[in-house]
């Protein structure tokens, strides 16, 4: 049998058949059902003081943030109904100078005021709030268009006021990218950068396939900078780097956060990087046919950027473009050396020059353009070569007439191209001038090289209007 100690009897299982009285099982469910509650009561409490502290927290930061939108109305109402010591009020900084230009600032809306109608409604567009930090998107309406400018607050113990540019709250760090490029700004840079990225993709992603460079282009990096000072240009650090101060630094549009003029200037430094990358042996001469051919090509690349399916940004190249396809813009790269003449053209596309299929008012506009440029340079003879022998009285006429060099180039209308009377190729400029008639400016084809002549009957022949 054994020898069982207590606790072996006391820890076998209760004998078959044994039944526990009704009254120890009442009391075992009553006590589990008192535990319960306790512990439902206790979560309640507990959970009643974190939801009490979060609605506590959610309240003062409304009205933390409440208080800031009433700080903004009323400097815009100071600026609305002209109270300068109002509007000062809202201002603070230790700097004498800033505040000085606070003044100023209220001074020139006010003179806004006078000249357009403006509309200060205090609205504020987006607005953001980190401890004693605040930076606001305030609304303008001049003039019937909506404006946003971005303002810095700092809390003080007497409230909100209006404190100088805080780059160090410009939003959280991003990052975007593409092919072959990243774009590095801040949160409130958002919406230009969302602007940005589509013509970036564009130009950078194909501007090398366009022109047939030999070597690709390398790795881009934008960075958008809450600097007025780096403006649109590379770094000089980094050669890849291109920064671009932020739009946000002024009042600008609220549906254009990418403005036209920022936009032009970004797209020309990126064009001049990829044509430097397709031609490496550097630009033409001034003055000279490869240096328009050379510019054109810039200009289309820079409309590639602006617009997908806008603005050619050069017709020459555009034109050339659907006459002959897509391969144009690396031919005309490759083919025009830089010291070449306009009858480079001729070799690159095997066909004469006057018989190609190019819209030429563009490059005829630029033509006329060198007359004054080269009387302001005082090249004599460099004006000299740009008319044939039979123009040269008229070239001497022009040199010697006071304030040539100052007179507004006229506007080529059209082209119109064909035989002259002696069977050589002309090429008539059709300009407009300041006093809003029209007429033709006559050039031959002298070996190969577009050069100003004296007016030939054919056109009137010619000329469909």
């Amino acid at each position: 049998m054994g020898i069982k100690l207590d606790w072996d009897v006391e820890n076998q299982p209760v004998a078959a058949g044994a039944e526990e009285a009704p009254e120890f099982g009442r009391a075992r469910t009553a006590r589990r059902r008192r535990t319960t509650i306790a512990m439902l009561l206790m979560g309640l409490l507990v959970a009643g003081v974190v939801g009490g502290v979060i609605a506590r927290l959610r309240y003062v930061d409304a009205e933390i943030e409440q208080q800031l939108r009433d700080t903004v109305a009323a400097e815009m109402a100071a600026l609305r109904i002209g109270d300068i010591a109002g509007y000062l009020t809202v201002q603070r900084s230790e700097s004498d100078a800033w505040m000085l230009g606070q003044t100023d600032r209220y001074w020139q809306y006010q003179e806004l005021k006078r000249q357009y109608d403006v509309n200060l409604t205090g609205a504020v567009l987006d607005l953001a709030i980190d401890e004693n930090r605040g930076r606001v998107l305030v609304e303008e309406i001049i003039a019937g268009q909506r404006y946003q400018q971005l303002w810095f607050y700092w809390r003080y113990a007497d409230g909100w006021r209006h404190v100088p540019l805080d780059v160090a709250f410009w939003g959280e760090a991003q990052v975007a990218s593409g092919s072959g490029y990243t774009i590095d700004y801040g949160a409130v840079d958002a919406p230009l950068v969302e602007a940005l990225q589509p013509g970036v993709e564009r130009l950078w992603g194909q501007g090398c396939t366009w022109l047939a460079c030999t070597t690709p282009l390398p790795a881009l990096t934008i960075q958008v900078m809450p600097d007025p000072v780096v403006g649109v240009s590379w770094s000089p650090d980094e050669p890849d780097v291109l920064r671009v101060a932020s739009p946000l630094l002024e009042r600008i549009p609220v549906e254009t956060p990418l403005l036209p003029t920022v936009a032009r200037q970004i797209g020309v430094l990126l064009a001049e990087r990829i044509l430097l990358q397709a031609v490496p042996d550097g630009g033409a001469a001034p003055g000279t046919d490869a240096a328009f051919i050379r510019g054109a090509l810039q200009d289309w690349l820079v409309g590639r950027f602006l617009a997908e399916d806008g603005a050619p940004g050069s017709t020459f190249v555009a034109s050339l473009v659907d006459a002959y396809g897509e391969r144009v813009p690396g031919l005309l790269a490759a083919g025009v050396p830089p010291d070449g003449a306009i009858s480079s053209l001729a070799l690159v596309f095997s066909t004469p020059l006057q018989d190609l299929r190019v819209d030429w008012r563009e490059f005829f506009q630029w033509r006329l353009a060198l007359e004054p440029f080269w009387l302001a340079q005082g090249n004599t003879q460099a004006l000299l070569g740009l008319y044939d022998e039979l123009a040269q009285d008229e070239a001497w006429r022009l040199i010697s007439t006071p304030g040539a060099a100052s007179q507004p180039t006229l506007t080529v209308l059209r082209v119109v191209s064909g035989p002259g009377t002696d069977g050589v190729p002309r090429a008539w400029a059709v300009v407009q001038y300041p006093d809003g008639s029209e007429g033709p400016i006559t050039f031959r084809l002298v070996d190969g090289v577009w050069r100003r002549s004296i007016p030939d009957p054919a056109f009137d022949t010619l000329d469909g209007g």
